[in-house]
């Protein structure tokens, strides 16, 4: 597509894609890090908790001397005066072994209900449970017993759940676990939250990447818009940049410079077109006149008569030829048609036409005219030259008994002209050089009845100062159609 051709959109394209590669990667390390940090502390707390159950179901023998402390500041449920399995055999245990119960103060840690919850469940002698926390989830199964080698809690992770379990004896395992789901959902809110500070972000950049990037490339469309400018003609445009520091701004100063060259040469070029053509109209003029003089004196010798007639011819061709030439350095120079006027190309079309008349009678060639009413803006007089210059084009590159179809309408705000020949046409090869000055395509163009080939640059550079547009277009055998379109008043 034309649109990611663009420098300014490719610049836009990088950015961006680099912009959210950045977002992307921060965002994902911001919730890998918050993650990891949740499940420490998690782990953290899990151990602090099992190590304080673990305390409390088998506290450390009091001191020498003294006596077991009385039971009266433990809660839970009754049961044996020991942790004593009742589905076992043999002797019961020593009378050591601390009591069932566990602290009022313990129990508290573990009284909410609902997602986030901390639980615990005790396992004595490789039997059921002994006792949990009404909160904990009922299908806890029995860990199995860590590996002696490891120091403090073992961890395991069951879905939403995550436990510590702690051996505090032979057969005997202290569990404590939490709900993460509270966590994991407030976890989730966070990223959800990052992830759209991060679209902010991104489009907060994509919109000051654009602004940038239009500043930056701004001298590049102000060097385009000045070149199209000096390219319709304007020589004396330039680009002004006052930014000289930057790269593009020493460019757009060796541009203007250029610019001011070519504007110089095409001065010099245009005045010394004018100049030379100027200066010989004089001696083209003696010289015609001399001839003219010569051929009326009677009795002259016949090779004389044929060497003057000659002479005049070439004179003739001559003036035609600087009169041609003093027109299209008039154009050059940028000189202006006068205010435009309003009127009817279909009316400018019949008189020219008419003018034309005896010319196409003298080869057989019928000219058929289609005029419709359609009106434009400009100079009458130039524009009349611009059709006679199309017309005598048709007729003299036209075949014996030919015709010629005029045509004029109005459509979109604009008037058109068409004239077609039937002529042998013109190659695909010479078709776009036609407008050219002096160029001179096959021998069914030739300008051995007079013309100086100039006649359609004239046309051209007429049409285009008055703001249109002259096409030709041809099939070999099948003659050329040239198309006029012109601004109309609005």
């Amino acid at each position: 597509m034309k649109v990611f051709r663009s420098i300014r959109w490719r610049l836009q394209f990088w950015h961006a894609l680099l912009l959210a590669l950045v977002l992307a990667g921060f965002g994902l390390s911001a919730y890998e890090i918050e993650r990891a940090g949740l499940a420490r502390s998690t782990d953290a707390e899990l151990d602090r908790r099992a190590d304080t159950l673990a305390r409390a179901v088998h506290p450390p023998p009091p001191p020498a001397g003294r006596d077991d402390l009385p039971g009266d500041d433990f809660a839970g449920p009754p049961g044996p005066p020991e942790f004593h399995n009742p589905g076992e055999s043999g002797p019961p245990p020593r009378r050591d072994r601390p009591r069932p119960g566990l602290p009022s103060l313990v129990l508290g840690d573990y009284a909410a209900e609902g997602p986030g919850q901390w639980y615990y469940v005790i396992w004595l002698r490789n039997g059921p449970p002994v006792t949990r926390s009404p909160n904990g989830p009922a299908d806890v199964p029995r860990p199995p017993r860590p590996d002696s080698r490891l120091r403090g809690p073992a961890l395991r992770v069951r879905g939403s759940f995550r436990e510590a379990f702690l051996p505090l004896g032979p057969g005997d395992i202290v569990l404590v676990g939490h709900d993460v789901t509270a966590d994991l959902q407030g976890l989730h809110r966070a990223a959800w939250a990052m992830a759209a500070a991060a679209g902010m972000i991104l489009a907060l950049g994509l919109l000051g990447g654009h602004w940038l990037a239009g500043r930056s490339l701004q001298p590049i469309a102000d060097i385009s818009a000045a070149a199209a400018r000096i390219a319709a003609g304007r020589l004396d445009q330039r680009i002004g940049n006052r930014d000289t520091e930057s790269e593009l701004g020493q460019l757009a100063q060796v541009l203007d410079a250029t610019f001011a060259r070519l504007e110089a040469a095409f001065a010099r070029q245009a005045r010394f077109t004018a100049d030379a053509a100027h200066e010989l109209r004089t001696p083209l003029a003696v010289i015609l006149t001399h001839a003219q003089h010569a051929l009326a004196v009677p009795g002259a010798p016949e090779e004389h008569a044929e060497a003057l007639a000659a002479c005049q011819r070439a004179a003739q061709r001559m003036r035609a030829l600087t009169e041609a030439l003093l027109r299209l350095a008039r154009l050059d120079s940028g000189a202006q048609p006068p205010d435009p006027v309003r009127f009817d190309l279909a009316g400018r079309v019949a008189d020219c036409v008419g003018l034309i008349g005896p010319l196409a009678a003298r080869r057989g060639i019928a000219v058929k005219a289609d005029l419709n009413a359609a009106e434009c803006a400009g100079d009458p007089g130039q524009i009349d030259q611009v059709i006679t210059n199309l017309l005598t084009n048709a007729i003299e590159h036209n075949v014996e008994n030919g015709e010629i179809r005029v045509s004029t309408r109005a459509a979109c705000g604009r008037a058109t002209l068409t004239v077609a020949d039937s002529g042998p046409g013109i190659a695909a090869a010479h078709l776009p050089h036609v407008f050219e000055r002096f160029y001179r395509a096959d021998a069914s163009r030739s300008r051995s009845s007079g013309g100086v080939g100039l006649g359609l640059a004239i046309a051209r550079a007429i049409v285009e100062a008055h703001g249109g547009s002259i096409q030709a277009a041809s099939e070999p055998g099948r003659g050329a159609v040239f198309t006029v379109s012109l601004p109309s008043l609005s």
